[in-house]
């Protein structure tokens, strides 16, 4: 998946959802792994707030626009540069689920991945082979159990629900330590899709509001992130934008 637009300074793929999850299920057939990265405004915020974030997450080898801010954004560079729409990790996983023939696959982290599992088929819930729900430190010690359990349950994607930044951080020890593995960040979706979880109105997806939706629905644990760090990642893609639409004028004027 080499067609992209450049966005902050990173490639993020000009690729549909279903093109997304047919790239991953083709990559973990064929044992071409790789750490796909889904991109969205709190990654933003972080790289004004946390020096070194942006060298972590540039090393991800795929990256998906998670939020229509990103998705608005491309298209300033034009309609050969616009990202059709938003991959997220929420809606990823949700159709990874129901492919036929899914890869093996594992999750660590998340909230009750398991009663999540347990709302798709029985062919969707037998091909998790390994599940982790204990603390991640990180350590060396903890890479190598991980590496030997995937490898003895034949795991071929593995999903990340840690939230940012460990999950990029475990997935690029994952990525060295397991080169044919494809591995996702994909944060709280497990506790979105579960049971108890909700999703924000289709208008609202559209609309760049699921974060409003999100607020109304938890402020106590999630207005420091939305109104203290978000204004940091729209205030850097805002710069970005003039710049490349700046650009992108003075090359027609030619």
């Amino acid at each position: 998946m080499t067609d992209h637009c450049v966005v902050c300074g990173l490639p993020v793929a000009r690729a549909t959802l279903r093109e997304q999850v047919e790239h991953v299920v083709e990559r973990a057939a064929s044992g071409n792994g790789a750490w796909v990265l889904t991109l969205n405004t709190e990654m933003l915020a972080r790289f004004a707030l946390e020096p070194g974030y942006r060298e972590l997450v540039a090393q991800a080898d795929v990256i998906t626009a998670d939020g229509m801010p990103l998705v608005w954004a491309s298209r300033v560079q034009g309609p050969d540069r616009a990202i059709p729409g938003r991959t997220t990790g929420v809606d990823f996983v949700h159709a990874f689920l129901q492919v036929t023939s899914l890869p093996r696959y594992a999750i660590i982290g998340g909230v009750e991945p398991a009663a999540t599992l347990a709302q798709y088929s029985p062919e969707a819930q037998a091909a998790c082979g390994y599940l982790f729900s204990g603390r991640v430190d990180l350590s060396d010690t903890q890479i190598s159990e991980f590496v030997h359990s995937l490898r003895g349950a034949h795991v071929r994607v593995l999903f990340l629900a840690l939230g940012v930044p460990k999950q990029d951080q475990l997935a690029l020890k994952m990525r060295q330590a397991m080169p044919e593995l494809v591995i996702l960040g994909v944060g709280g979706t497990f506790e979105i899709l579960g049971p108890q979880g909700s999703r924000a109105p289709g208008w609202m997806q559209s609309a760049g509001l699921e974060w409003l939706f999100r607020l109304g629905r938890e402020p106590g644990r999630l207005w420091k992130r939305y109104v203290l760090r978000y204004p940091f990642g729209i205030a850097l893609l805002a710069s970005d934008t003039f710049r490349s639409w700046w650009s992108t004028r003075h090359r027609r004027s030619r």
